[in-house]
């Protein structure tokens, strides 16, 4: 993830109801607020978001991580922050994965990952998946009201002449709360460079009618005065390119011996030197592929 998702997760803190209508359409979840995203400090694991929710009567917290396209190692993770959170929260959890854009294959509906156990699943965790480009931009936008507006970004039919009239909305609209309306015109800028690109997200917010907003100079003011603009930045991306990469492999390792030890396959040193020297993270996630269905752990290594 790069920095712009960074900011996306922070502002969503502050944003959250458009997402919960969206996970949870049959509910009305009243947002109590964010809480720790530490959920367990000893692992050093930390959410994306975490916010204490009511349903009702009832109160639970809803774990929101943000994924620009669908992985393999999603599942399990979700997985992981769920049963930390609900031992550190005490409440009932619920897991919603927010994909950005296309990519990988994301389960239809509610996503399913299933723990073996002894006899049978030991765990069956359910989440919810919220693929934004499967959902049509000015529908959602008159279903969801005008805090929706960043998250229409990423849905089809958002185009540029769309999301200069959401700006121009957004920017002139005294409806939404001040500290709404902030959320909302901070992050549709940054999911506008994300989905549409940098220079089309210049051309759109630099319309004098945007700009002369004093929270969308201080953001572009803020993104250019850090080396975001073009020609300061490339070092950096690159820098952190390599350790987003560098991440993935390691938990691409990380969720390959949780699987083997699943499915009851003994990890002998020559094996373990094989997966801890292994860099390439294709190739990892091909055996996580491979060990979902091998009959041996000589099944799991068949590419070479």
């Amino acid at each position: 993830m790069g920095e712009a998702d960074v900011t996306f997760r922070y502002l969503l803190r502050g944003l959250p109801r458009p997402i919960l209508r969206l996970a949870f359409p049959h509910h009305q979840l009243e947002s109590l607020g964010p809480l720790d995203p530490s959920v367990d400090r000893t692992r050093q694991r930390t959410t994306d978001n975490l916010f204490r929710v009511r349903d009702g009567t009832v109160e639970a917290a809803v774990h929101v991580e943000i994924e620009r396209g669908w992985r393999i190692d999603i599942p399990p993770r979700l997985f992981d922050y769920a049963s930390a959170a609900v031992a550190a929260t005490r409440l009932p959890v619920g897991s919603v994965v927010v994909l950005l854009k296309r990519g990988g294959h994301p389960p239809e509906g509610d996503g399913v990952y299933r723990v073996p156990g002894i006899a049978g699943d030991a765990f069956v965790f359910r989440y919810q998946v919220v693929p934004l480009w499967e959902l049509d931009a000015r529908s959602m936008r008159a279903s969801l009201g005008l805090e929706a507006a960043p998250f229409c970004v990423a849905m089809q039919g958002a185009d540029e002449e769309f999301v200069r009239a959401l700006a121009v909305e957004v920017v002139t609209d005294r409806s939404l709360p001040e500290h709404d309306r902030q959320s909302a015109i901070q992050l549709l800028y940054i999911v506008s460079t994300v989905i549409l690109g940098v220079d089309i997200a210049r051309r759109i917010f630099h319309v004098e009618s945007i700009i002369q907003d004093p929270n969308v100079q201080a953001l572009i003011s803020e993104w250019e005065d850090k080396g975001r603009a073009e020609g300061r930045v490339e070092g950096r991306v690159e820098g952190r390119v390599e350790g987003q990469v560098e991440g993935r492999v390691l938990e691409a390792r990380r969720v390959l011996y949780r699987l083997l030890a699943a499915r009851s396959f003994s990890v002998k040193p020559d094996v373990r030197a094989r997966i801890d020297g292994e860099p390439d993270l294709a190739r990892l996630e091909s055996w996580l592929d491979a060990a979902m269905v091998a009959g041996t752990i000589g099944d799991v290594f068949r590419d070479g």
